[in-house]
């Protein structure tokens, strides 16, 4: 019944760990365009708390989302991704979160989110 594929994932990862209904909820009724918002503020999270498995993960999740039939920004947003998982690798997660912040609220102001 469920089509969000990275929903499917998460629930097959999760067994055994409580989940909270409402953050179902809000994923399940989210546009495409606010799911990645919502990747975006997990990867900041994720930086602000120095997780470097939950950060490199969100952004894995942002590059298996990427679109590369319209190449030349799939490719842009891949390297840049690709910058910020060396970056969390390294443990310079205070950079990467300013990145992934800039990057989130251009997204959110191009998608009219906020």
């Amino acid at each position: 019944m469920n089509a969000n594929p990275y929903l499917k994932h998460r629930q097959a990862n999760t067994k055994g760990k409580k989940t909270n209904p409402y953050l179902v909820q809000k994923v399940l009724s989210a546009s495409p365009e606010e799911l990645i918002l919502y990747i975006y503020d997990a990867a900041i999270a994720a930086c602000g708390n120095s997780d470097q498995s939950k950060a490199a993960e969100a952004i894995q999740e942002l590059i298996n989302a990427l679109n590369f039939e319209k190449r030349t920004v799939a490719n842009t947003f891949y390297q840049m991704y690709q910058h910020i998982l060396h970056l969390i690798h390294n443990n310079k997660f205070n950079r990467a979160k300013e990145l992934i912040r800039e990057i989130r609220d251009t997204w959110a102001q191009a998608m009219k989110l906020e």
